[in-house]
Parts: C-alpha cells; structure tokens; sequence
C-alpha cells in the first residue's frame, strides 16, 4: 500500500471514529426520590416532557429512582442538600421557596388548593348541613406532619390532628380520631380503592379551597438544571404540550368534575403562607371554576 493509500484509509478511519464519538449520547441523570415501582407516573411524565424540550440534540435523559421511599420531609432535605440533579415536586410555602429554587410553573393549574372532604359514610348527614366555614369550624382535620396544607388549615381556625403517612389517617378517620380527611382533587381518584376498603366516602357538596401551586423544585445552587427546566416550561406552555397532557390524565379529568359540579358549595380559606412572588395573576398557569365549560 502506497503512502497516499495508507493516509486515506488513515483519514477515513478517524473519520468513522469521530462519527462513532459524535452519535453516542450523552446522558443526562436527574435523580428522583421514590422507587420505580411507586413513581408518580404524571410528574415524571411532565419533567420528562420539559427536560426532553430543552435538551441538547445529543443527550437522553435518565432517571435514577430511589431504593427506598422517602417521607416528604426527607425529600425535601435531600433536594436542600444535594446539589446534584434532584427534583422534588410539592407544594410550595415561603420556607420551601427559601430553602429551595422554585420553578414557579404550578404543576397541576392549583388544583393542589381544591380539596374535597374524605368522611365516614356514618357522618354523612352530619356533613349534609354545613355550608359555611363556620360550621365546619366546629369539626377536625386530619393531616400529614411537615405537609404545607396543615398550617393552612390551622391559620384557618381548623383543629388539626397529625400523622406521618397517608393511610395511616385514613385508619385514624376510621378510628373517629378526627371527622374529615381533605384530599386534593385530583388526588381522590388514586386513593378511591384505599377510600372504599375503609368504609369511607367522598362527601359529595363541599369544596375548601386556597390559593396552592404545586412546584418541581431543585437545590438553590443548581443554576443549570433550574434554567434547563425554566426554558423546557417555556417552550411546552408555548407549544401546546402541557396542557394536552394535563387534559388527557385522567385524575385531572376527574377533578375538573368534581369542580363543575353544580351541587358543590365552595368554602374559601386563606393561605398566609404564599409566597408574594407566587405568579397568581398568569391566568393561564390556573384553573377556574367559573371558567370551566
């Protein structure tokens, strides 16, 4: 082989090489706290959706799920101290906003501020005759520890008790620890089975409502992944994908019922805890009952 020969083959076979280098993908981790098996499958969807739109041409973006679940609490100080790629979704209050980077984007339009009352079909006529907060003053709550919603309700005058875990309340409403559960709209739907099994039922006229967003929120230091899901959010609102994916889930689809409903009374309460900058006049980050066809 002449010395002109072997330098083609030379130059073809870097540039194969450089082709081989240029297609493979870089990968992108962003870490969530919860196991595989008990993703929350439209939050991973959207933060899919959002970093896929403001990707590079050449990355994939990956997942890397916990081992074990986490308490919200616990998740939120992973997200405060772990600079790495964390995301956490809950609801926001001004202690989150200060120890955290908010992506103020509400990920469910505030429907997360919509709650229906999860009583004891025993107490069904009892809870027939209120309609005023007043009234439902006299009764109990049950919440979670370290949930925002709980300060909420208590700045509200509503007597509040505890627990660490979902379904253990749900034991402690059935043990008359307390009269009424709230639950977010959209969250009744995935716990309809947990609801019936336990003798329980949606009580079917009242809505308490507050002003609440739901956020993906990142470590305060990680500038790159916040500005990656600032610019994702811009472009899915801009395009028409977020909100076709937040019609097409079902539990969306179900609170919205549940807020056109003509036979349901709407208790408004305060939120304190809001953060002022909360983008409140963006009519279109919202849902409005009013508004609803």
């Amino acid at each position: 082989m002449t010395l002109v020969a072997l330098g083609r083959v030379l130059v073809l076979m870097l540039s194969c090489f450089a082709v081989a280098v240029q297609a493979e993908p870089r990968r992108y981790f962003v870490d969530v706290q919860l196991p595989q098996n008990q993703q929350e499958d439209y939050y991973i969807r959207l933060l899919h959706l959002i970093l896929n739109a403001s990707k590079a041409p050449n990355e994939v973006i990956e997942f890397r799920f916990a081992n074990n679940p986490l308490s919200q609490a616990r998740w939120v100080a992973a997200v405060v101290q772990d600079k790495s790629n964390n995301v956490l979704w809950t609801m926001t209050n001004r202690e989150r906003e200060q120890s955290m980077r908010a992506i103020r984007v509400p990920l469910l339009k505030g429907l997360i501020g919509y709650r229906l009352l999860v009583i004891r079909k025993s107490d069904a006529a009892k809870f027939a005759k209120i309609n005023t907060k007043e009234e439902l003053l006299a009764l109990s709550a049950g919440q979670g520890m370290h949930w925002p919603d709980t300060e909420v309700l208590r700045a509200n005058q509503i007597k509040v008790t505890e627990a660490m875990a979902k379904e253990n309340l749900y034991k402690m409403l059935v043990a008359k620890r307390f009269d009424f559960f709230p639950r977010g709209a959209a969250e009744v739907k995935l716990e309809a089975d947990l609801i019936s099994s336990q003798n329980l039922m949606v009580e079917p006229h009242l809505i308490l409502h507050y002003p609440a967003a739901l956020y993906f929120f990142v470590n305060k230091e990680n500038t790159e992944l916040a500005q990656r899901l600032e610019k994702g959010w811009a472009i899915i609102l801009k395009n028409g994908e977020f909100d076709k994916l937040f019609l097409s889930t079902e539990r969306v689809q179900s609170a919205l019922d549940f807020l056109k409903d003509p036979n349901r009374k709407i208790i408004e309460f305060e939120n304190p805890f809001l953060p002022s900058d909360t983008p409140l006049n963006i009519s279109k980050y919202w849902v409005k009952p009013s508004s609803l066809p």
